[in-house]
């Protein structure tokens, strides 16, 4: 799986951080700015409105009588001295209320008799407003007051002041405001940038050890430099990389082990090293392994084999009370045994721990101990213990699946080595008999009943030294599997012999004869006499006899070879029977069916028998391509013995189909002599057979082997004389269940 990568960060929290607290500064600021400019224009709003009143007032106590009185001299003299007097006037407009009204602009003045409403509202209060007016045609400040002399509601007074001074302030309070927003965003954002970057700093330079921990560097450490959240976290950094250096040291000795276990030809010679290993990596005091076995009163008893101590720890392997220790007399019980029997670990301390165990337990300086057993081929075979003599410690998971992992390998290494010990003398006694074999096939010197004879014999030494090492259905299943491979080897055999001695080969030595000082020289012989002419022709003749007699033999011997090749795949296919799967391959099974055929080709010819193929479109299976191909030979096997034992014509049809998705169907029917009732639920038990020269294994190890892919193996017949038909179902995939 491809490891993932820490991808670069293009805006970290930094940024992020520094961004959120300018976007909040910046927000506070328009807000402080936004309210700061309506206050000022509020201000200069307000002087202009107070100018406007004071005009207002100036002006009604100028001409409050004249207009009473409608003296319009003084009225418009009045107005234009106050216009004159103040440059921001731009127009004073006295209105009565009938509409006539007194315009005085900054130009001049007149007077106008129907003014519209604009000029005399229907309200009477004072109002103040920047807007454009009729008269100017531009935008100016507005003041409106309404004229009462002595309760007499006499008409308005409007105020028009130039804008020049208000807009000149408006603008200069907006730069202003604007290049103070602008130095305190700049400078808020550079703060905010500076204190992101201390804030992140840390968690940067945690980020860079989770890169170098990533890597593999197991060897860093987060300096933790604060006492915040991020630095809780460095510390949990820092923790959690001297567990994974903890885990990484029990990982690297269970690898260690396996290596070893794998390599090595006796598993006593290495595991004194990986006890070390497995002590250093954990840390403990001292590791060791305990055997079973049962002492003359039929006790369940222990005796330790291999010990490793750490330094300053005493050696328990020559004390004489560790040996034939009874599981009962050192206060381990029944239960516990049990829990040890299920393949279950065992753990306890000193605080925990029986009298009877105290006994044993405490000279030794042991605080905690752990206990993993070992299995082979299914049976307790003993434990392996760790003992911790500083204190009492709790057993982290990782420190107990590493021990069951070794305990596990040492079992399994311990039942293959002892099958492979039992399988390469069996191995190292069928090659024998191979050789042989081939020597005999060269000098023509072995018959067909020796062979079997010596394959019987083969057989049973083969049977008993597997009861001897505890292996007997495996060695079986290689002598049986080999079996029907010898039966294809015999006929070829048989006709190599056939072909070699009726071979035209001896003529040669007449021909030699001849050619031996003949009357009257040789030349004289080949041209003159009779018989030395027809030698040429005779010896053309017979090199193309010679020829076709080699090809024969020459591809009887190929077929031999593969089927010797055969008997190879067979013994190393067996050799790996300690593992629960061999090697699997992905394959036609068209092609199984194929090979397997092929492998009983010359007996099905020899017998006259009839194959018909029934195959469908099937996918291609991962299986183990040997055990496949060892049910099929003894499905076709079975096929042919069975049709050859009735008188009538042979039959075996071959079929292939899906049953259901994702499983495969195998299928070999014979019409030959059937199975009857009786013997349908025990055909498949080891060593049932209804044939003379049969031994029973074949279907009881197709069985056990179909189980072990997933698969099931049964038979259907009708009867006797109705034919027999054998069935191997397994999944498309080795191993999943149906």
């Amino acid at each position: 799986m491809k490891k993932p990568e820490i991808s670069n960060i293009s805006f970290g929290l930094g940024f992020h951080i520094a961004l959120i607290s300018w976007l909040l500064i910046i927000s506070i600021l328009t807000v402080f700015v936004v309210i700061i400019i309506h206050q000022q224009k509020s201000a200069f709003f307000q002087h202009l409105k107070s100018k406007g009143n004071s005009v207002s007032v100036a002006l009604h106590d100028a001409i409050a009588g004249a207009a009473v009185n409608d003296d319009f001299a003084s009225l418009v003299s009045a107005s234009r001295t106050l216009i004159e007097r103040d440059s921001d006037l731009e127009f004073l407009v006295i209105a009565k209320n009938d509409g006539f009204a007194v315009i005085n602009l900054r130009k001049g003045w007149k007077v106008e008799k129907d003014m519209d409403k604009f000029w005399l509202p229907e309200i009477r209060q004072t109002s103040s407003t920047i807007n454009t007016v009729p008269l100017l045609d531009k935008e100016i400040f507005h003041y409106a007051q309404p004229f009462d002399y002595s309760g007499i509601k006499w008409g308005w007074f409007h105020v028009g002041l130039s804008l020049r001074d208000y807009n000149k302030n408006v603008a200069r309070l907006y730069r202003q405001i604007l290049w103070l927003g602008l130095s305190c965003a700049i400078v808020s954002l550079v703060l905010c940038l500076g204190y992101a970057h201390q804030l992140v700093k840390p968690i940067i330079r945690l980020r860079e050890v989770v890169y170098q921990i990533d890597r593999g560097n197991l060897n860093v450490r987060a300096k933790a430099v604060r006492r915040d959240e991020i630095g809780s976290l460095a510390d949990s950094v820092n923790v959690m990389v001297e567990g994974l250096l903890h885990r990484d040291g029990i990982l690297d000795s269970v690898r260690y082990a396996a290596q070893h276990f794998l390599h090595s030809s006796d598993w006593k010679t290495v595991f004194p090293e990986i006890m070390e290993k497995i002590g250093q990596s954990i840390g403990v005091s001292r590791v060791y392994i305990f055997e079973n076995h049962t002492n003359d009163a039929g006790q369940l008893c222990m005796s330790q084999q291999y010990e490793w101590v750490a330094e300053n720890t005493s050696s328990q392997i020559a004390n004489p009370e560790l040996q034939n220790l009874s599981y009962t007399e050192c206060g381990l019980g029944e239960d516990i045994c049990s829990i040890l029997e299920q393949n279950t670990t065992f753990s306890i301390s000193l605080s925990e721990m029986t009298d009877e165990m105290r006994a044993i337990i405490e000279p030794q300086g042991i605080y905690s101990l752990l206990l993993v057993p070992v299995l082979v081929e299914g049976a307790w075979w003993g434990y392996i213990g760790l003992d911790d003599c500083v204190h009492e410690r709790i057993w982290l998971e990782s420190e107990r699946d590493c021990v069951r992992a070794v305990a596990d390998m040492l079992g399994t290494t311990i039942g293959r080595q002892q099958a492979q010990k039992s399988l390469m003398d069996a191995k190292n006694t069928l090659e024998e008999r191979v050789e042989m074999r081939t020597r005999e096939l060269q000098d023509q010197v072995v018959a067909k009943e020796h062979a079997l004879s010596q394959l019987a014999e083969t057989q049973s030494s083969l049977l008993e030294m597997s009861r001897t090492a505890g292996m007997a259905e495996v060695a079986t299943d290689v002598l049986h599997n080999v079996g029907n491979v010898l039966n294809s080897v015999n006929v070829s055999s048989n006709l190599i012999m056939e072909q070699v001695r009726h071979s035209r080969i001896a003529n040669l030595d007449k021909v030699a004869e001849l050619l031996i000082a003949p009357e009257g020289g040789l030349a004289h012989f080949l041209t003159e006499d009779s018989r030395g002419k027809q030698i040429p022709v005779y010896l053309q003749a017979l090199t193309s006899a010679l020829q076709k007699e080699h090809q024969e033999i020459l591809n009887e011997v190929k077929s031999l070879h593969h089927r010797i090749d055969h008997i190879k795949e067979v013994v190393t296919m067996q050799q790996t029977y300690g593992r629960v799967f061999g090697v699997l391959e992905t394959i036609n099974p068209e092609a199984l069916m194929e090979d397997a055929l092929l492998l009983n080709s010359s007996a099905l010819l020899r017998h006259r028998i009839e194959v018909v193929r029934e195959y469908k479109d099937v996918p291609s299976i991962t299986v183990d391509k040997h055990t496949i191909l060892q049910i099929l030979l003894n499905f076709i096997n079975n096929a042919k013995y069975a049709c050859s034992e009735k008188n009538s014509s042979g039959k075996i049809t071959l079929r292939i189909f899906c049953p259901a998705p994702g499983r495969i169907t195998f299928q070999v029917q014979d019409n030959g002599i059937g199975i009857l009732p009786e013997n349908m639920k025990r055909i498949f038990q080891h060593g049932f057979t209804t044939r003379k020269n049969g031994h029973g294994f074949g279907l009881h190890s197709g069985a056990l082997a179909a189980r072990s892919l997933g698969g099931t193996l049964t038979v259907a017949s009708d009867g006797p004389g109705c034919g027999a038909t054998f069935t191997l179902e397994i999944p498309v995939y080795s191993g999943e269940k149906s």
